[in-house]
Formats: structure tokens, C-alpha cells, sequence
């Protein structure tokens, strides 16, 4: 009976086990095959060459080697990212953190060499935007893959911006809302440097009229970029007007709560070139006014009237830099300070060193949930069966292995199936019984207990008296000593139910301790076969 009711409850369970031990191998492996790339990468040297300021306007000369680890190392944080390690651990990346219209989707597609990204009045950015840029040496052409749906490459990058539009408008709807669920988009051009950033919606004060976005909207996309932000391994790229009072910037302020010493907050200052008459970003860019370990980079990006004129990205990064080189304060500054391409050559050093700063502690991390995911397999154990017949076979199995393991626990005998570990502090089995009986009358062995010292002579022979009836003179009937021994004997009960209790209670405890680990996968049957062997 126990057999057929324990097998009714596996078939109910098959299905759902079957799936947690396929994700937990499929998750192990994922890990175990980026943590044993991440090891190859461990020793390697890396380094990356400046990139050359002079002709070579959008090349990157890097030596051929080293950039392909590089890449590596962004593939593997990629892929790491994919299997949803990022729950689990933090990996490094650039996020894009700055108050509506403060021109980051400008910056952004300054910095791919790209124009795709959406446009339009109040909030464009609603869900945040994890863009993945990969430096494809000799492509003729640039393509870009969404995560949705990586069979299919676009060429067409209008296409690209309907995509994301219809994405957007597919989980935050069309009426301006947003929602903390990224789309993730890979761009493959020779023109992009190789670095993941993640594009965030803008903090935005008011809500729209007739949009879903709430009163409190604020807060919510504040909390959104504090989430992605707080990260330590996160590099903060802080987008900031030029045109306005840098003192009041909404992104600044945060990226200073976050990171209070500024060790991975880069600022960038935008629209310098729509400043008042007569002013400057020098002390700004110099960091003067406010200081960053990092830096700031001023960059000069696309006007509205460009965007209306359709003016390519390689066109307007040509007239930045001859913006810079022409412009009577920010031609005196020293390199390193002007500039998209100083900008994307700052983020790729950034990034490099912080992902190979933060590898050891990242592979001790994944190393260590490695193990953990190691363990709970082994916890796992062999898939199910999936016949009536086997699920029956299992269940006796299963039986069978916890009344051996009772018995040779009782017994003493040593059972390899138990896995049982040797333990100065505990005694289990035969031996925790025998102590138990062991220790029974201890009390009374310690004060000398004698049954014979709570009776005189007198009392002695008057109890035979009492009982000698018709026994012959000489030899005491055998009521004489039952009628003297009941009494200490009365004295003896107590303690021995307590010890048989003692007794019942280990035998009970004894009996879960070897159902858990029998029946771990069980949790149901744990509790049938508990209440049956209670009963027994």
C-alpha cells in the first residue's frame, strides 16, 4: 500500500523535477565552460595600444594578439550575462546614466559611428537599451543582432529603429511608459570600438499628459539607475549639458551618492557647442569644479538641425574635431581631454583594466558557485524513471535502502550508503542506546543502593511469619521476598520508562534523520513514510 501511494506521488513529480535537474545542468555547464575560458585568459598579458590621433581617423591599430583577447574578455562577460550569471554575480560594464535631453542617444551614436537609435519629444528611452559593440575587422558592411531573435542580422539599421520601437512598445506599451526589462542589441561594424554599454531612461520630473507613466515617475526612474549604478563593478559614464550649471546636475548628484570617490564615474560633457556667448567648459573639463579620478571629456555632438539634415555620424565627428582644433580656448587644452575619439579610447582603457582587475575575484566567484551548483546536482541525483513499472522499482528501492540503513545503524555495522563521517562529538546507532541504558541506574550505583537497607531483621522475619503459611519450617515461602522486593522496585520504575522514552525518541529521530536523506527529493513521501514507521 505504502508502495502504490508513494508511486502515485512520484508520477505527480516527474515533470517538474525532470526540468530543475535539466536547468541545473544546463546552467553548471554554461558556467563551467565561461569559467574555464575565463582561466585561459588568467595569465595572458593584455594590454591595448593608444589609439593613433592623426590621419588614421577611425582605425584602431592594436596589436593583433592582444585585441583578440580582449574581445574574449568582453565575449566571455557577454556570455556570462546571457546564461544569467549576472543575477548571481556582478560583471563589469558601462552605463549610461544622464537626465532626459541631455544628448546621450548623440553621444551613443558618436561613439558607435552609427545612426539608429530613436528619437522623438519627452521620454524615447523607456526600456534600457544593453547595446553590445564589436569591432569587426574588414566588414564591409555593419550589421546588428537583437537578443530576441539572433538568427536574423540587420543591415538596414531603420529597420534597427523600428525594432527597437516595436520592442519597447511591446512591454512598456505605446503611451510613454517604462520599464526596467532590457533589450539587448549587438553591433558588428568596423567602425565601433568594443565595449557594452547600457543606455538607461533618462530621469524625467513630470510625467506626460495622456501617457501610462505615473505620478511618481521621478522616483522610478531614479531607483532604475540607482539599480544599474550602485553595482561597484559598474563604470558610470555621466552624461552632462554643457549649456546648464554642472553644480545642478540631476546625474551628477547621483553618480556622486553612488560613488562617492569617483573611481568609476567618467563624465561627459555634451553640447558645448550651444553655450552662452562668452563662457566655457575649461574649468568643467579640467575637473576644476568638480573632480573625478577619472576624468571628464568634452565632445561636441550632432545639433537637431544635423539630425533634420540626416548628417552621417563620420561627418559630424569630423567637424568636432574641427571644432576643437579651431576654437580659440579649447585648441590650448593638452591631449586626452576633447573629442569622441579621446572619449571611446578612455572607455575601452577603462574597461579593460577593470575587467582585468576584477577576473581573479570574478573567477573566485564563479568557482565557488561552480561547486555550489556541483553540490546541489549530486543533491539532485539520477533523472526519474518514466515507467509505472520503474517508478515502483524505485520506490522499494528506496524502502529497502531505509530499513537497511536503519538496521545496520542499530547493529553498528558500518554502511558506505549512509555516508556517514567520522565525528568525535557524536555517537550514533547501538552505542547512543547502550549509554542511554548505561547511564539508567547510575544514580542509584553512586549512593550504594541496597534493597535491603530500608528493612530491619525484625521487618525481615516478621514478613516471613507473615507468609509462611503451610511451607515447611526452615525453608521461607517465596511471597516473603516478593512482599520485601516490591516496594524497591517501585523505586526502579520511573527511571526505566524514562529510559525507554529516551529510547523511543532516538529510535524516532534516528529513523527522519536517515528518511531525509533517502527521501530528499520527496518532500511528500518523507511525511507518509514518517507517519508509517511512527506507527510501527
Amino acid at each position: 500500500v505504502l508502495a502504490n501511494q508513494l508511486s502515485q506521488y512520484i508520477m505527480s513529480t516527474v515533470s517538474l523535477s525532470s526540468y530543475f535537474i535539466s536547468y541545473g545542468f544546463f546552467f553548471f555547464f554554461k558556467q563551467k565552460t565561461a569559467y574555464e575560458m575565463l582561466r585561459s585568459l588568467v595569465g595572458s598579458e593584455m594590454c591595448i595600444r593608444d589609439r593613433y590621433m592623426g590621419n588614421q581617423k577611425d582605425s584602431f591599430l592594436m596589436d593583433a594578439p592582444l585585441f583578440d583577447n580582449l574581445r574574449k574578455l568582453i565575449n566571455i562577460v557577454d556570455e556570462l550575462r546571457d546564461v544569467g550569471v549576472q543575477q548571481y554575480i556582478n560583471l563589469p560594464r558601462i552605463v549610461v546614466l544622464g537626465t532626459q535631453s541631455s544628448g546621450k542617444s548623440t553621444l551613443l551614436e558618436s561613439i558607435m559611428g552609427l545612426d539608429f537609435l530613436p528619437r522623438g519629444e519627452g521620454v524615447v528611452t523607456r526600456r534600457p537599451l544593453e547595446l553590445r559593440l564589436v569591432h569587426t575587422v574588414g566588414a564591409d558592411k555593419p550589421w546588428a543582432v537583437f537578443e530576441q531573435d539572433k538568427t536574423k542580422k540587420y543591415f538596414d539599421f531603420m529597420e534597427v529603429r523600428q525594432k527597437i520601437d516595436e520592442l519597447t512598445d511591446l512591454v512598456a506599451g505605446k503611451k510613454k511608459g517604462i520599464v526596467d526589462d532590457p533589450i539587448v542589441l549587438t553591433v558588428y561594424s568596423a567602425e565601433c570600438p568594443d565595449l557594452t554599454l547600457v543606455d538607461l531612461p533618462g530621469v524625467t520630473r513630470i510625467p506626460l499628459a495622456g501617457s501610462d507613466q505615473p505620478k511618481d515617475i521621478e522616483r522610478i526612474t531614479r531607483e532604475m539607475a540607482s539599480r544599474y549604478c550602485r553595482d561597484p563593478r559598474t563604470i558610470i559614464l555621466c552624461v552632462i549639458p554643457a549649456n546648464s550649471d554642472i553644480s545642478t546636475s540631476d546625474a551628477l548628484q547621483m553618480a556622486q551618492q553612488i560613488d562617492p570617490q569617483g573611481t568609476r564615474t567618467v563624465g561627459v560633457l555634451t553640447k558645448i557647442d550651444i553655450m552662452d556667448r562668452g563662457t566655457n567648459a575649461k574649468r568643467m573639463i579640467l575637473g576644476q569644479d568638480i573632480h573625478l579620478k577619472l576624468g571628464f571629456v568634452g565632445v561636441k555632438g550632432r545639433s537637431q538641425q544635423d539630425i533634420n539634415d540626416k548628417v552621417r555620424v563620420k561627418k559630424a565627428i569630423d567637424s568636432e574635431r574641427q571644432f576643437f582644433a579651431t576654437d580659440p580656448v579649447y585648441s590650448t587644452f593638452p591631449p586626452g581631454y576633447l573629442g569622441t575619439d579621446v572619449l571611446i579610447d578612455k572607455l575601452t582603457k577603462i574597461l579593460f583594466k577593470h575587467i582585468r582587475t576584477l577576473l581573479p575575484e570574478i573567477i573566485k566567484e564563479i568557482n565557488s558557485r561552480v561547486k555550489d551548483c556541483e553540490t546541489r546536482l549530486r543533491d539532485l541525483g539520477p533523472s526519474l524513471p518514466k515507467t509505472n513499472n520503474e517508478k515502483m522499482q524505485l520506490v522499494w528501492n528506496m524502502i529497502t535502502e531505509f530499513s537497511e540503513n536503519f538496521k545496520n545503524s542499530l547493529r553498528g555495522k558500518f554502511d558506505h550508503r549512509s555516508g556517514a563521517r567520522f565525528d568525535k562529538q557524536n555517537v550514533s546507532g547501538s552505542a547512543s542506546i547502550k549509554m542511554l541504558f548505561a547511564e539508567l541506574y547510575e544514580e542509584f550505583v553512586e549512593k550504594g543502593f541496597k534493597a535491603t537497607n530500608d528493612y530491619s531483621d525484625k521487618d525481615i522475619e516478621k514478613a516471613i511469619i507473615m507468609h509462611q503459611g503451610d511451607s515447611i519450617p526452615g525453608f521461607p515461602s517465596i511471597d516473603s521476598f516478593l512482599y520485601l522486593v516490591k516496594p524497591q522496585l517501585e523505586k526502579l520504575r520511573e527511571p526505566a520508562i524514562e529510559c525507554v522514552n529516551n529510547v523511543y525518541v532516538y529510535l524516532e529521530s534516528l529513523s527522519v534523520k536517515i528518511m531525509n536523506r533517502i527521501f530528499y527529493r520527496f518532500p511528500q513521501l518523507i511525511e507518509d513514510v514518517s507517519e508509517i514507521v511512527i506507527k510501527v
